[in-house]
């Protein structure tokens, strides 16, 4: 019954326009972004539109992409969606390497630190693992057979990241929860080991991103359906601070505007220093920017930026 009710979902929000998607190199080389079931990357250094080719023998994206992630160090990046297609490209020649087959369709990917694991999370709310290059140390061999590591049963993952230190996998979901799991040495036998649960949204979690304090130490955000942005310390599954948002966005809304949007979070991006934090809002013509003071762990609101 829960299959179909999940079948039934993922049919019914088909017809669903795919945002768009943007995502830059973290050495800041280039920028990639998804429209659709395009994919454009921008070499910010030459200044000009790269050119993609595909070595994997899988076909390009024929559905919206819904999710495109860089590894920690830029060498690889990764494209997921709709047509149930993960691909896996090389950074220096953007060459599409790997192309994975999902089951499902794909809500979210990431790419862990050390680069030898891609995972995806399907519209069933399973995470799945594939290797990208040989681990050694007793691991199996490059392939394109993924694996299922762990699952927030039926609950579709919306946001999916590796903690700095590769040590974790955060992921959250549209069921309020952000969960915390332990990735092992050895992924391809599951990620049973969790180590915290971050509770405390209301609606759905729609983003998380990390941010770090220059000694190292490293905090979560969050966004969600609730109009808010949450600090966690995800170790401990303790919530630090919270910014309602809704009421500064509602200011410069018209009252019905107000009443017809719900004014989720759509997206966050910190600063490198960690000291402000970017607040994309949906249905809302701006961007917001809070301060974020990781040693006092607190967020504030700081400033709106309205486009137009």
């Amino acid at each position: 019954m829960e299959d179909t009710a999940v079948e039934e979902a993922e049919v019914s929000g088909a017809a669903e326009l795919a945002p768009a998607l943007v995502a830059a190199h973290p050495l800041g080389r280039s920028v990639a972004v998804a429209v659709g079931p395009e994919l454009r990357v921008f070499d910010l250094k030459a200044g000009s539109v790269v050119s993609l080719s595909d070595d994997s023998g899988g076909g390009s994206h024929s559905d919206a992409i819904r999710a495109i992630s860089f590894s920690a160090n830029g060498v690889l990046f990764a494209s997921a969606g709709d047509d149930k297609l993960v691909k896996v490209w090389r950074t220096d020649s953007w060459c599409c390497i790997q192309t994975i087959t999902s089951e499902k369709r794909v809500s979210t990917v990431a790419i862990s630190n050390d680069g030898m694991y891609i995972t995806f999370a399907d519209k069933f709310g399973l995470i799945w693992l594939v290797t990208v290059g040989q681990s050694g140390g007793g691991q199996e061999s490059t392939d394109n057979n993924s694996v299922s590591i762990f699952g927030h049963y039926c609950s579709i993952i919306t946001s999916m990241k590796f903690s700095p230190d590769g040590l974790f996998i955060v992921t959250a979901d549209r069921d309020f929860k952000i969960r915390v799991t332990l990735f092992p040495k050895k992924p391809l036998r599951g990620a049973h080991e969790i180590q915290s649960f971050c509770l405390g949204h209301t609606e759905f979690v729609s983003c998380i991103a990390f941010t770090c304090l220059s000694e190292g130490s490293s905090f979560l955000l969050s966004g969600g359906g609730d109009s808010t942005v949450r600090l966690w310390d995800y170790i401990n599954g303790c919530l630090l601070d919270t910014c309602q948002v809704r009421d500064k966005a509602g200011e410069l809304l018209e009252p019905n505007e107000t009443e017809d949007n719900n004014l989720a979070i759509a997206d966050i991006c910190p600063t490198n220093d960690g000291s402000l934090v970017a607040v994309a809002i949906q249905s809302f013509n701006g961007i917001m920017l809070l301060a974020c003071d990781l040693v006092a762990k607190k967020l504030s609101f700081l400033k709106v930026y309205l486009f137009g």
